[in-house]
Order: C-alpha cells, then structure tokens, then sequence
C-alpha cells in the first residue's frame, strides 16, 4: 500500500495529459503511505511545476516541511496525501483500512463496500492481494466510483512478490474486467528497483514481454480503469481464453504458454 516510483511515474504522466479529474474526491481501498524511492527534492520541485496558484504551492511546500520534521509514519502518511493533493487536487483523501491512521475507516474488505456516495477516484493500491475474497475489492470499486470515474489498481504480477499476499494477479484478469464491464484501460508493467516501465495494449502483448531479458524477476501491475458514463451494475468476468474473446494470435499464445 505505498506509492511507489511506478505510482508516482504513471500518475505524473496522466496529470501531464489532464486524464485525471480536477478537485477528484478519492477513495482509497487501503491507506497509502510513501515508499521514499522519489525524493523530496523531486516532489518539491514537481510542486513548483504543476501548482501554478502561488498560495497553494506554499501550502504544499510547507507541509512537505512539517511532515519531514514528523515521526517516521507520520511523515509517510503525510506525504502520501501531498501527493495525492499536487497530482488529483483534493485536499482530503478518504480510506478503508483495518489496520491505517485515525484517518481512515476499518472495514473488512472481504465484504462489500456500500456507499451512499460516489467518487471521481477509487484506489487499489497493492491492497486486493490481502484479501482473501479479493473479487469483492474489484466489485466495491466499481460501485463506489462514479459514472466516468476513475479505479486505480497497483500490486504484484505474474510471479516474485514471494508470500507478499495471498495472490498474484494475471494480466488476463484485469483485460476480461474491462471487456465484461466496458472499462477503458491503460495497463504498465514495471519494476520499482532498478527502475522500469511499460505499456501494454492487449493480452496478446504479455508473452512477447514476459519472454524479454528486461522481463523483472518482481513485476508490479499499474492498472487504470476508466468507468463507463452510463451506470451498470459489476459483472463477473470469464476468463478470456473460456469466452472466445481472445484473438487467434492471442489463443495461440495462451496454448504456447502451458
């Protein structure tokens, strides 16, 4: 549940092409803190980039300040939320989190998530991979995200991450959750250290990347769904390859990969 460079990487590059909403109201499915792996000299000078209203880039900067002079988990914490602040606007996250700050509301993820309100954001942020009934994290994401809405998912891929949760998801799961509930996606593979990053367009691409030599031994998911303007309630997926839904060249893959 840490921003990580990858978080910090794809989230700057959305901003830059004014993907992410103004002012979003967010929702974290587990409170985030601040990994460290993007230094302060960075985000602040990313502050003076981006925030273009003078009174609001002191006010950052002056809580990057207090929060550096803070106990270490505050300061994790408390970074986490200028960040959130520079990149999304808000100036206040809400959480779901059993084991989080004072700031955030416990709740057991492995039931629903019911809401009466709805955000622009929700976020998954290496939390779905702790829960044992790990589909009802998806399934409370979509309903508590508006219409056109934003669902941000992070966490281990494929393989590594050794007992880091109960599960390591597959690229096929967030493909075949797109294509059953009409979500628009951007999908990245990277590695926090060393460093990497890459997009990718289709299942059909993931064979040819796992077969790379720059393939990491401990893959990272950054996922972003993008929810359809017109209200529909989850829909369970079936697995691409099950449901015909895979190209031939993508069915073909599949098989070579057994």
């Amino acid at each position: 549940m840490a921003i990580t460079k990858i978080t910090y990487t794809v989230t700057q590059m959305l901003f830059e092409d004014q993907f992410l909403p103004p002012a979003a109201r967010i929702l974290e499915f587990g409170e985030a803190n601040w990994y460290g792996d993007v230094s302060n000299e960075d985000l602040s000078a990313d502050i003076g980039k981006y925030v273009t209203d003078d009174r609001e880039q002191k006010d950052l900067l002056a809580l990057l300040t207090r929060a550096n002079a803070s106990d270490e988990q505050t300061r994790m914490f408390d970074t986490a939320k200028i960040f959130y602040r520079l990149y999304y606007g808000c100036k206040a996250v809400q959480a779901i989190d059993l084991n989080g700050t004072e700031a955030s509301t416990p709740h057991d993820l492995n039931e629903e998530l019911i809401r009466d309100d709805l955000f622009d954001v929700t976020i998954n942020n290496g939390t779905a991979e702790h829960v044992f009934f790990a589909g009802r994290v998806f399934q409370s994401m979509h309903r508590c995200t508006k219409p056109g809405g934003l669902m941000v998912h992070q966490g281990p891929l494929i393989n590594g991450w050794v007992d880091h949760g109960f599960y390591n998801f597959q690229p096929t799961l967030f493909f075949d959750l797109a294509r059953h509930n009409n979500y628009d996606t951007l999908f990245f593979v990277g590695q926090n250290d060393p460093f990497g990053l890459v997009q990718v367009n289709a299942p059909e691409d993931i064979p040819a990347l796992t077969k790379s030599p720059d393939f990491p031994a401990n893959p990272t998911f950054f996922v972003v769904f993008r929810k359809s303007d017109r209200e529909s309630d989850f829909s369970i997926p079936m697995q691409g390859y099950y449901a015909g839904a895979l190209s031939d060249a993508g069915r073909e893959a599949w098989r070579q990969e057994r």
